[in-house]
């Protein structure tokens, strides 16, 4: 900021000139810096907003991940096998079961499977996946009747 004082004389008073201001050098600083702060706050606040619709994209693919990894435990016969599967909201699922422990579940009446389930999704042209993976213990017994059962309904 600029002070300037000067005297003028005119017709014969003196007069004290005190001019305040600004110089048009300090002015264009002041809005650079000004553009500056303002353009950082919306950067940060539009990577923000990538950040949320990310995270609702991961958020309903866990709930529909959830979902079909309880339809699979639910399920009264699980056996070991591998399949693919797509819903009607464009999530494609890998399902893969397979018996786990198996040498220490042997001498038991029960066995451990593990469920493994790999939900992918396109966001964009990227694809996105969330692996969910669980065990169960099932009767050996229900196990061996629900595998002759499909062995009479497929020979």
């Amino acid at each position: 900021m600029i002070k300037k004082s000067r005297v003028i004389k005119n017709k014969g008073l003196l007069i004290i000139d005190n001019s305040k201001g600004f110089t048009i050098l300090e002015i264009m600083v002041a809005l650079v810096l000004i553009a500056v702060v303002i353009v950082s706050i919306v950067e940060l606040s539009s990577a923000n907003l990538r950040n949320l619709a990310s995270s609702n994209d991961q958020i309903d693919a866990l709930i529909y991940a959830n979902t079909k990894m309880r339809e699979i435990l639910d399920s009264e016969k699980l056996e070991d096998k591998a399949w693919n599967e797509t819903d009607d909201n464009g999530y494609s699922y890998e399902i893969t079961i397979v018996e786990n422990l198996k040498e220490r579940t042997d001498s038991l009446a029960v066995k451990m499977e593990e469920i493994t389930l790999v939900t992918s999704w396109i966001t964009g042209n990227k694809k996105k996946q969330i692996v969910l993976k669980t065990a169960k213990t099932v009767s050996k017994s229900d196990a061996l009747k629900s595998m002759d059962n499909s062995k009479k309904l497929n020979p």
